[in-house]
């Protein structure tokens, strides 16, 4: 885990809606970046307990939560999808949809995921039971 800007970052070894809820409830915010063994990517925004967007950055057009439009105005200029069916002008890679997520979750928390969270020295914290 890390600090970046206020915003404490967490590896965990979990990525499940119900965890991620209830780390924010009372007020917390967290972000959900994650790949499941398939290959398929989720990026998750909660807040208060709720989960506020999630999508998966190859597909963004389908989101869900409770306000799936709330991080449109941090998503001008990324790049997620796949493909829009218009053609191959329009092909983006998998890695420039996950490169987006990166600077999505780094333009929600101010700093620059890239450089700041990957190379920051982080700790290892086991569960004391």
């Amino acid at each position: 885990m890390a600090e970046v800007n206020g915003w404490i970052g967490i590896v965990p070894a979990r990525s499940d809606d119900e965890f991620l809820l209830s780390i924010t409830e009372g007020g917390r915010q967290a972000i959900s970046f994650s790949m499941n063994i398939h290959g398929r990517e989720h990026f998750k925004y909660a807040g208060d307990g709720r989960m506020i967007v999630s999508f998966e950055p190859t597909w963004p057009e389908k989101r869900f939560g409770d306000d799936p439009h709330a991080l449109d105005h941090l998503m001008d200029g990324l790049r997620f999808q796949i493909t829009d069916g218009g053609g191959l002008d329009d092909r983006v890679e998998e890695d420039e949809s996950i490169s987006s997520a990166l600077a999505l979750i780094g333009r929600i928390t101010e700093t620059d995921i890239a450089a700041d969270w990957f190379q920051a020295q982080h700790s290892r914290i086991r569960p004391t039971s």
